[in-house]
């Protein structure tokens, strides 16, 4: 009965759309070389081990995927770190790389070259795997279980008690305030309600990272904004969240860190902050004694403005910072107060679009 649970339950854990493929030792020496690969660098581990600040939960070092067939890597030597409590934004776009990734970082692809670890193990270890939790893109669940069963059904299979995965899965069905839904099947479930109960089953081990590949796709802003609030409050928890999604809005709400990923190869890599300031803004929002005199004022200096969103307040474009101090003081001579002037950061859909134009493969070509 267990084997059988665990041949349905396979397809939730693995892709099998892009089996990865092993080459047998037979080959000849051009297919092997294509399919050459060193993992787990002894350098990459001893600077890992020599680093004497924060280690990062997730070490990625020259991570390297090439399909055969393929003379271009899916992946080429991507580096980059996630620490402990961070919010990190994998961004890219469709074929950048981003799910090739991700299935080197689980586990599902073996034949990749470059170092992973997690929590400081090789990922390919039983303890990293325990330290890591995932929530595939897509939901799928075995027909003839409920929702209850299924996550007891999960839960025993990753070395709980029977006991142990009853009182997990209660708990973890009454804290996502999905009680109510505990003996139905998980396939009739609306797309943020499977997303949950693949986070709840992500949390089976008490991970110290949570991995996500586009966990918002076909949700509703409602079901959105209460993934979204699941995931802070682990991260409050201490927690590291790394989550690959189109939905830029919403990661810059929440991102601490980001890696753009484009052609396979990184743009950046880094925090939120030091992103934003890579592409400085003139843009502020401001609000007046007199918003009248105030427009009046900026058509005649040749300032451009719009409105906000609300219409309460203007957002104003300065071309630099000296105008910025002249405008001020020109307010101040008329007698205008200033209310409100606040410098608007750029949004990272923003600062996205003109980090894959200064680092994408294609242009860089031209």
């Amino acid at each position: 009965m267990k084997h059988e649970i665990q041949k349905e339950i396979k397809t939730n854990i693995t892709d099998k759309k892009q089996p990865d493929v092993i080459v047998a030792p037979s080959k000849s020496s051009k297919i092997k070389k294509a399919f050459s690969i060193r993992k787990y660098d002894s350098n990459d581990i001893e600077a890992y081990k020599k680093n004497s600040g924060t280690k990062p939960i997730l070490y990625v070092k020259n991570l390297t995927k090439k399909y055969f067939g393929k003379k271009q890597a899916a992946v080429n030597s991507v580096s980059f770190n996630v620490y402990p409590g961070e919010f990190h934004a994998f961004i890219g776009a469709n074929g950048a790389g981003k799910t090739t990734t991700i299935k080197c970082l689980i586990g599902a692809y073996a034949n990749w070259s470059g170092t992973v670890l997690v929590a400081g193990q090789k990922n390919n270890k039983e303890a990293a795997k325990r330290k890591l939790g995932y929530i595939p893109e897509n939901a799928r669940f075995p027909d003839r279980f409920s929702a209850l069963k299924y996550l007891e059904w999960m839960t025993m299979l990753s070395g709980l008690s029977r006991k142990q995965a009853k009182e997990f899965s209660v708990k973890k069905m009454k804290s996502l305030k999905m009680w109510s839904l505990r003996k139905k099947s998980p396939n009739s479930f609306s797309s943020g309600q499977k997303k949950k109960i693949l986070l709840a089953q992500a949390l089976i081990h008490n991970p110290d990272i949570i991995i996500m590949d586009e966990p918002v796709a076909n949700l509703d802003p409602k079901a959105r904004l209460e993934f979204f609030d699941l995931l802070s409050a682990l991260r409050k928890k201490g927690k590291a969240i790394f989550i690959s999604s189109h939905v830029l809005a919403e990661l810059d709400r929440y991102a601490d860190s980001a890696t753009v990923l484009d052609g396979g190869n990184i743009v950046y890599s880094g925090t939120k902050k030091e992103l934003m300031s890579m592409f400085p803004t003139h843009n502020y929002e401001i609000k007046t004694s007199n918003d009248e005199k105030t427009k009046h004022h900026l058509t005649q200096k040749h300032i451009k403005y719009v409105s906000s969103e609300n219409g309460e307040n203007l957002i104003v474009t300065f071309d630099n910072e000296k105008i910025v101090k002249n405008f001020q003081n020109s307010l101040a001579r008329g007698g205008i107060v200033l209310h409100t002037f606040i410098k608007k950061e750029p949004t990272l859909d923003q600062v996205y679009s003109k980090l894959v134009i200064k680092g994408s493969v294609d242009t860089q070509k031209e």
